[in-house]
């Protein structure tokens, strides 16, 4: 990171109630908190059998940027998971960004560790937007990353548009890192990369279908997603994860049992670097001045909310 710049970690993420936003649609309900990073802190649905946390919930009122709750879902941007030893080869220089303190690599991207602003909120959506000067974190270009959270009858959805705002070409990649309550999550990829310490190595082919949450603290880099999940609970409903756009990655994640991370993603962990090797398939994209990345996540409960007695469906009343 250039000498002189602040710190992207020195920030404090607010998620106190006056910061959050409280959106409603039928049967589910969403706290959002744009000064900590856009995060979604808590998704409920009211099921027959009661209401269901899908996302591990956040309830403290806030935390420092570098030690984040591990729950809720936040985007990650410009660049997913882990660039090793923050270190960023780019044509033929190698950029230095700021690294997760305690740890060698720079990791998530900014997006997660700065405060966004609100652009539009109802009852049941939210627009959020985070305009990134260059510097920040040590990464030299300025990008605008828009984001759409909207409750809809089946389930959640969001959207993300990352655009290039300085004059030169610009490394992007973009992802979404859930924190699920669930107990596996069934999925078809075709390649799984090797890694080491949490970094991605070089692709082989992949044959397993189901991933269990269980006891244990693992990882999965996989390749050649068909942008479709089927994330299941140990009982009652599940939920089907449909990516849109350029989501040809997954990072799975479970961290002793607590929780099972399923973050699709545009491109495979360290990719810039990766790809400066001569590695193919890492999903590496390029953004030319002004260009965009788009992508959006469809979260739709299965089966839908039981209706109630009357025929309506359930509300929050």
């Amino acid at each position: 990171m250039p000498a002189g710049t602040a710190s992207l970690y020195a920030a404090w993420m607010d998620a106190a109630g006056p910061a959050r936003l409280d959106l409603r649609h039928g049967p589910h309900r969403a706290v959002v908190a744009p000064a900590a990073g856009g995060r979604i802190l808590r998704w409920t649905t009211d099921l027959a059998e009661g209401p269901r946390d899908w996302l591990a919930p956040v309830e403290i009122e806030g935390w420092p940027a570098h030690a984040w709750p591990k729950g809720g879902l936040f985007p990650l941007a410009p660049f997913s998971n882990r660039v090793r030893d923050a270190r960023l080869r780019w044509g033929s220089r190698t950029l230095a960004l700021e690294a997760l303190p305690g740890h060698p690599h720079a990791l998530h991207g900014q997006a997660q560790a700065m405060p966004w602003t609100v652009l539009e909120t109802g009852d049941g959506h939210a627009e959020l937007v985070l305009d990134h000067p260059a510097g920040v974190g040590g990464w030299p270009w300025a990008w605008r990353l828009r984001q759409t959270i909207r409750l809809e009858p089946a389930g959640l959805r969001i959207r993300l548009s990352l655009r290039n705002r300085s004059d030169a070409p610009m490394p992007a990649g973009l992802g979404l890192h859930p924190y699920f309550t669930a107990a596996g999550v069934r999925l078809n990829a075709a390649t799984e990369w090797t890694h080491e310490d949490e970094l991605a190595r070089c692709p082989q082919a992949n044959r397993r279908a189901d991933w269990a949450r269980g006891t244990r603290t693992w990882t999965a880099f996989l390749g050649g997603w068909d942008g479709r999940a089927r994330v299941d609970w140990d009982r009652g409903p599940g939920l089907d994860l449909r990516a849109e756009g350029p989501l040809e990655h997954l990072v799975l994640h479970a961290n002793a049992g607590r929780y099972l991370c399923v973050e699709p993603a545009t491109h495979v962990c360290d990719a810039v670097n990766l790809s400066a090797d001569g590695q193919p398939g890492t999903g590496l994209r390029v953004l030319a001045p002004d260009e965009s990345l788009d992508i959006g996540l469809r979260l739709d409960v299965r089966p839908p909310p039981a209706r109630r007695e009357d025929g309506a469906a359930p509300t929050d009343d």
